[in-house]
């Protein structure tokens, strides 16, 4: 199975809540499925989103998030103002996880579906780790 077919495959039930609303398409360069909308659409989107996937970050609470978070994420969990990253229940390791992304011009946003990174997570206990989780 593709990168696509897996993510179709995966996040069936995103696709089937969303795609009344938005339109998907598979994006090569990032390697998701991507749907563009305008932002009359958002509230209806987000509502829906929350549904499906009811756990969220944001710019601020990705700092104090699990780290098992970032980790399936990978680069996903890098968020900047509005932005936001939802999931699943993250103890499941969810096989897939929605970034939401408003464009900077104000009248677009996209979310993008993506495969989690599947490698196990390892928990670092080093003190460095421990003093930087303090404040994060």
């Amino acid at each position: 199975m593709n990168q696509e077919e897996q993510i179709r495959t995966y996040g069936k039930d995103v696709i089937a809540a969303l795609s009344s609303m938005v339109k998907w398409k598979y994006d090569d360069f990032h390697e998701v499925m991507l749907a563009e909308f305008s932002v009359d659409k958002q509230d209806q989107v987000m509502f829906t989103l929350q549904q499906v996937l009811p756990v969220n970050w944001d710019v601020k609470t990705i700092k104090k998030a699990p780290d098992e978070v970032k980790h399936y994420a990978g680069i996903f969990s890098k968020l900047v103002k509005q932005q936001k990253l939802f999931s699943s229940n993250i103890q499941l390791h969810p096989k897939v996880m929605v970034a939401w992304w408003p464009w900077g011009h104000g009248a677009t946003v996209s979310v993008r579906l993506f495969l989690t990174d599947t490698s196990p997570y390892i928990a670092k206990t080093g003190f460095i780790h421990k003093l930087t989780r303090i404040f994060a």
